[in-house]
Parts: C-alpha cells; sequence; structure tokens
C-alpha cells in the first residue's frame, strides 16, 4: 500500500475515534452519528451525510494564492571577467503558496487566514476529491487575521464548537494541507488559553500541541464532537517548523468575524476614542498606581463617545466591561467584537477616586487594521526581517514608517512615529542608509531612539533569534507602551 494512502487511513482513523468516544460518552451509539449542522446563523439545515472523517476532509481544502515573491538572483561573470556573484537585487516574480480553508455556510463560503491570500493576484481551491477549482475574495479582516472566500463547489459545512467549555488537556485535531500534503491531521491537547502572538495582537489564543505546519493556516481545529473551536493560524515567531507549541484562533471570534464578512465583507468594529499609555516604573509611581495597574489615558478624541462621556486625559482607565487591564493590548482584546452602537462600562479613576461610566460605541474611523504578519510559511527569517522601515525625520535622526506586528521591532515596543538617531554608534539621517545598515547587520544591531514627548533617548536591542522557542514580548524595552486610538 503507499506510503500517503496509509497516512489517509491512519488519519481518518483516528478522526473516526475520537468522534466514537464522544459519542460514547453522551449516551449514543457511534454508527448513529448526528447529521453534520451548518454554520451558526446561516439559517440552513446540514447536509445528510454523517459527521464522520469523510465529511469533515470534505469540508476542508488546500487554498493556493499566487503571489509576488522575490528572492536574491545569481549574477553570471560580467565584461569585466569577474566570477559568479550573488547579487543584492531581488528578481521579481509569481509563486503558489499554499495555506487551509475550511466550509463555514452552504455555498461554498470558506473561512481562512488573511496572511494566506494577502496580496494575491488569484487564488484558487483543491477539494478532497482532488480537483482544483477557483476562488473568490468575498472579505478580510486583517486584525483578527481571517478572510473568506466562496470557492465553485458545494461543500459540507462544519458546525462551530464551544471553545469556552474547552479544558486543559482536551483532545484536537488540526486538520489542514502542511507542505501541501493534502488534507492531512494531525493530532494533541489543548494547553492554553488566551496566549499573545506579540505585544500588539488583539487575539487571545488558543494553544495547543497538534502539530502545524506551513500550510496549515487557515484550517479548522476539531474537538472531539467533530465541532470546529479554533482556526489554527501560527506557531511561535522564531520557530519555522513545527515545535509543539501552535496557536488557534477561537471559535467564538472566528464565528463572529465570519458572519459578519458573509454579511457585509468586513468587520465595523465599535470606537471609543482613546489613546492610551501602560504604567509601569516611575511613571506609575508619580501617577499614584501600582505598575500594571490600569492604562494613562494620554489623549481623548474631542469628537468620540469617550469626549461625551467626559472622560479626560491623565485619568486612568481601570477595566472595560470587567476586564482589568495592563497594557493597551488588553484595551484592544476587549474592543476586538464590540460594534458600533454597543454600550460599554468603564472602570476609570482620576487621582482621588475609583468611578464608573457607560457609553456607547462610535464607527472606528479609517482602516480597520494593518496586514498581520504571523504567518506559518516557506521563507525563513532573513537579515531584514527586524520588521521596521523608515522614511525622512524633519527633526534629528530618521523616522519609524511602519512596524510589521510579530517582529522583533514590534515585540522591543517601537512604532510608527518613533525617531531613530543611530544604529549603534553611526548616526543616521538618510532613511536609505538606515535600510542599508539594517540589511547587512548581523543578528543583533543596536538602535538609539526616541519617543515623541521623551527628552532623552534609549538603546534598545532587536535580536534575530532563528529557530529558538517562543519568548515573551520585550514590554521592558518601553515600559511606556502606548497604542490607540481605541
Amino acid at each position: 500500500m503507499p506510503y500517503t494512502d496509509t497516512r489517509a487511513l491512519i488519519a481518518a482513523a483516528v478522526i473516526t475515534a475520537l468522534l466514537a468516544g464522544a459519542q460514547l460518552a453522551a449516551g449514543r451509539q457511534p454508527e448513529r452519528a448526528a447529521p453534520l449542522p451548518a454554520a451558526a446563523g446561516s439559517g440552513m439545515s446540514g447536509p445528510a451525510a454523517r459527521a464522520d472523517a469523510e465529511i469533515i476532509t470534505r469540508s476542508v481544502v488546500t487554498v493556493y494564492a499566487e503571489r509576488a515573491v522575490s528572492q536574491p538572483v545569481m549574477v553570471m561573470a560580467g565584461s569585466e571577467g569577474e566570477g559568479a556573484r550573488n547579487s543584492t537585487d531581488d528578481q521579481e516574480g509569481w509563486s503558489w503558496r499554499s495555506g487551509s480553508g475550511f466550509a463555514i455556510a452552504q455555498g461554498g463560503y470558506v473561512l481562512t487566514n488573511f496572511h494566506v491570500i494577502s496580496g494575491a493576484r488569484r487564488v484558487e481551491a483543491r477539494l478532497a476529491n482532488g480537483r482544483r477549482v477557483g476562488a473568490e475574495l468575498i472579505g478580510t479582516d486583517p486584525l483578527t487575521d481571517l478572510a473568506l472566500l466562496r470557492v465553485q463547489a458545494d461543500l459540507p459545512v462544519l458546525e462551530w464548537g464551544d471553545d469556552g467549555a474547552l479544558r486543559i488537556g482536551a483532545p484536537v485535531l488540526a486538520v489542514g494541507s502542511p507542505l501541501d500534503f493534502h488534507l492531512s491531521v494531525s493530532s494533541g491537547v489543548i494547553g492554553g488559553f488566551a496566549r499573545a502572538y506579540d505585544g500588539a495582537d488583539p487575539v487571545g489564543y488558543i494553544q495547543h500541541d497538534a502539530a502545524l505546519n506551513p500550510g496549515n493556516s487557515g484550517g479548522p481545529l476539531i474537538d472531539a464532537s467533530g465541532r470546529v473551536v479554533g482556526v489554527n493560524t501560527a506557531i511561535p515567531q522564531e520557530a519555522f517548523f513545527n515545535v509543539g507549541i501552535s496557536l488557534a484562533i477561537p471559535a467564538d471570534i472566528a464565528r463572529q468575524v465570519g458572519d459578519a464578512l458573509l454579511e457585509n465583507g468586513r468587520v465595523e468594529r465599535g470606537y471609543l476614542g482613546l489613546t492610551v499609555r501602560a504604567l509601569h516604573g516611575p511613571l506609575a509611581s508619580a501617577m499614584g498606581r501600582p505598575s500594571g495597574g490600569g492604562l494613562l489615558i494620554e489623549a481623548v478624541d474631542p469628537h468620540s463617545p469617550a469626549a461625551d462621556a467626559g472622560i479626560r486625559a491623565g485619568q486612568m482607565l481601570l477595566a472595560v466591561n470587567g476586564i482589568e487591564l495592563s497594557a493597551p493590548r488588553d484595551l484592544a482584546r476587549a474592543l476586538l467584537l464590540a460594534r458600533p452602537g454597543n454600550t460599554v462600562s468603564l472602570s476609570l479613576h482620576d487621582g482621588q477616586a475609583r468611578f464608573r461610566v457607560e457609553t456607547g460605541l462610535d464607527t472606528r474611523p479609517g482602516d480597520e487594521g494593518q496586514a498581520v504578519s504571523r504567518e506559518l510559511s516557506f521563507e525563513p527569517v532573513s537579515r531584514r526581517g527586524y520588521g521596521l522601515s523608515f522614511a525622512a525625520s524633519e527633526t534629528a535622526g530618521v523616522a519609524v514608517a511602519s512596524v510589521v506586528p510579530g517582529s522583533p521591532a514590534a515585540l522591543a515596543g517601537l512604532r510608527q512615529g518613533d525617531s531613530v538617531l543611530a544604529i549603534g554608534a553611526i548616526d543616521l539621517s538618510d532613511p536609505d542608509e538606515a535600510e542599508a545598515r539594517l540589511h547587512l547587520a548581523r543578528r543583533e544591531i543596536a538602535l538609539r531612539v526616541l519617543r515623541g514627548g521623551d527628552t532623552v533617548p534609549r538603546y534598545i536591542a532587536l535580536t534575530l533569534d532563528e529557530g529558538m522557542a517562543a519568548r515573551a514580548p520585550d514590554h521592558a524595552a518601553f515600559a511606556d507602551a502606548a497604542g490607540g486610538p481605541f
């Protein structure tokens, strides 16, 4: 028997065994499995097929996205007689990259990760029977790294499960196409909840140890009842392949975002109108608060719900809807699924006493979020992988033009608008020179940084820890990390 057939049989057996165990625990016979329901809120009845391994894999597709790629090219001997060498110039081209997805509503609507299809000029899907069909992009939500496709096929719809009912050690399956091994299954257990990918990402991920590798992005995480409890999205940033720590977007977030994309092609988020800063060290002491005891309100949009509620700069925001806050990311998480018109309860401190206000949310102006960078990809970390770019500055040094979420720059607390005065002992004034020095840097680089509002610059170090285990975001690099407006 071919090796691939054996793998497929083993995968099907594992899924069937898990489903059978859950049915026996509920007092049902395994051969009388319930029909597979439609996605929550779709209003459609499920297909008549049984919720077994065949149905689950039939609901999952391999997503192919044709995306631009660049790579150094080999330049052959020139007229001066020099030998072949590696050029620093990149050669542009197009290449098919793979990910995974699964049906959440009848009509071929497939949920996947945004990073799987970001920048693609063409998207296709490979079905369980091997047939490759076209796919249309319906909507995206970069903030949660989710996207909705419509494939040219009628797929069985997987049912959403309750990620809130999961417990540590609960068995789960990851279904997808790692390394383009079409519709593979890996098994594991739940290892944790509310995990952070970096210091800015607002999603609290489910941690599990079912193997994820490049190509698993966007595939479902299945519980013992055959329901989707998460969308597999990432492994630790420093890892290239599976290291036993896998991250999935919780089903509740994925379901709500998927429903919004199905209805409107985008997600509208509520807007409070606050810019905040974490409280640590001397700043916390000066404000009369313990380190991590809330967020300092730096600015209030005068035309926002926060201003209408009487909130002022200098006050401390302690909690939102009972969720205590210690970093700007906490506020982003608290408002992640809030919609315009929703009412939120805010706990604040004005320096004298704690008080509470309730206010409605407005529509968030502008973009809903930047593209994320948590891809299970084939591209190893490069010398350019510090994750920041530069622009000319009207003052000293060069300005930070952008910071890639999840990058070493993001982990160190760098953000758009910071001024980089020097790399090492070399003063900077030209963005092109700064980019070149980053390109030539080794695995560690020191930046002399001046943040807006500061009078004294500080040095921070960026490190490319290729292949190492995950490490926590370095909140101490900028103890007064800020964020907003939210």
